[in-house]
């Protein structure tokens, strides 16, 4: 059922009529009063008005001769008393209706909807400068003063020293009513956003304008609020989505690796089973306990020097079952760097590069040296043979730039691998990793 209502000279259509909501008798009666302050005020200063420029063009004209002095004080009271009278009862029957129109609407009576002076409180999850210079932004737009039903932008102010700012229709903003906020820190560590109206010179204001204003104040920055944490949050998971696909693009690299190394072994394992069973079967032996201790720091997404360091030392002892005294191998490092962290399955490239490119080619015994130091606040590793030196294939393995580009996806600039000719012979690979990033 459609129900149509008469309401403040306007016609209000609803779709059932809601329950009547009981209202305070004091908050009643306390509005019913500033209704007829409030026009009783603005009738008397239009009146006075009228009187003394009617008294100043009578005096200019002379016609106060023929009036009785000893009646006008009466005749000015009588017609003073009079209007206010009448806009007294016009005024208490404005404030009836209105209220007649709240109880049937169902909207509550408050002190906050007739106060001249109201306060509202909101947090932020950002610091206080972050929280000011959103807030400042909000507010100080076309959007802000459109909200609070200005013609244009708002008068505003700031101090951002202080983490005050003020908003009004109009300037100087102390003498018409404003909109103050206030940011600070309060003890928990939370930023609270103060939000208050304050009336300035204008005693009297309509109902509800004031909790109008700072409602609006504070819905506004609660949405710009909301919005910056939602971009950040949005940002934070495009961060986490990157990370993840970072990891997972490594991770490829890294598996990459093992298939290599494991192909060359079983090719070295399959040559010796036609040449020397014998030792093919001491080398499969090695690569069994190879593998029981190897593979899962090779699967591992982060590893430690130490635990590089002994996976050479593992390959260097499987390849030395088929080189012979071909293959003699040195490693030197600190025990306070075996602890560092650094990606995994790097070393063991360069080292196989060693074996595979420089001492396999030589015909005759060659030396591998692994060292390890620190420079530059930077970890250093040498990885050093004596083989044939620079060919025409050196430089273009699959492992140098498989460890190039982890090295770019992992520290960007910050790392670095050269590969050069020794001075004595041979080929000398230095692995360069920042010692703040190398747990990345």
């Amino acid at each position: 059922m459609i129900l149509v209502e008469r309401y403040q000279g306007s016609i209000m259509t609803v779709p059932f009529r809601l329950p009547a909501v009981p209202q305070d008798h004091k908050l009643a009666r306390r509005y019913i009063v500033q209704t007829i302050l409030r026009h009783g005020a603005t009738v008397m200063l239009a009146w006075v008005v009228i009187l003394a420029f009617g008294l100043i063009l009578a005096w200019r004209f002379e016609s106060l001769r023929h009036l009785d002095v000893w009646n006008l004080p009466t005749t000015l009271l009588v017609s003073l008393v009079l209007p206010l009278l009448g806009c007294s009862a016009t005024a208490i029957g404005l404030a009836r209706q209105h209220l007649d129109g709240l109880r049937a609407s169902g909207t509550p009576l408050t002190s906050d909807w007739m106060a001249a002076r109201v306060r509202r409180e909101a947090s932020s999850a950002f610091d206080p400068m972050t929280t000011f210079d959103l807030c400042a932004e909000v507010l100080s737009s076309v959007g802000a003063g459109t909200a609070l039903g200005y013609a244009g932008p708002p008068a505003f102010d700031h101090d951002p020293f202080h983490g005050t700012m003020a908003l009004g229709s109009r300037r100087p903003l102390r003498l018409h009513s404003h909109v103050r906020i206030r940011i600070s820190r309060d003890e928990g560590g939370t930023t609270c956003i103060r939000i208050e109206h304050l009336p300035g010179l204008q005693l009297f204001l309509a109902p509800g304008q004031a909790l109008q204003a700072v409602e609006t104040v504070a819905g506004l920055l609660r949405e710009r609020l909301r919005q910056r944490g939602l971009a950040m949050e949005t940002a934070r998971r495009a961060q986490e989505l990157e990370r993840a696909a970072l990891h997972a693009r490594l991770s490829a690299l890294q598996a990459q690796v093992e298939p290599h190394f494991l192909f060359n072994t079983l090719a070295n394992l399959k040559y010796l089973i036609r040449t020397d069973p014998e030792r093919a079967q001491g080398m499969l032996d090695s690569l069994v306990g190879y593998l029981q201790s190897a593979l899962h720091d090779m699967r591992a997404v982060s590893s430690t020097l130490g635990r590089e360091l002994a996976l050479a030392r593992n390959y260097l002892s499987l390849m030395s079952v088929r080189m012979g005294p071909r293959l003699r191998f040195r490693i030197d490092a600190p025990d306070d760097l075996l602890a560092v962290p650094m990606p995994p399955a790097m070393l063991i490239s360069l080292v196989e590069n060693a074996v595979k490119h420089g001492l396999e080619r030589a015909t005759r015994p060659g030396t591998v040296t692994i060292a390890a130091q620190t420079e530059g606040g930077a970890l250093q590793l040498l990885v050093n043979d004596d083989g044939v030196g620079f060919t025409d294939q050196a430089g273009q393995g699959f492992g140098l730039s498989n460890i190039h580009e982890r090295l770019a996806l992992l520290y960007g600039g910050a790392a670095s691998l050269t590969v050069s000719g020794a001075a004595e012979g041979g080929v000398e690979a230095v692995l360069t990793l920042p010692l703040a990033a190398t747990g990345a």
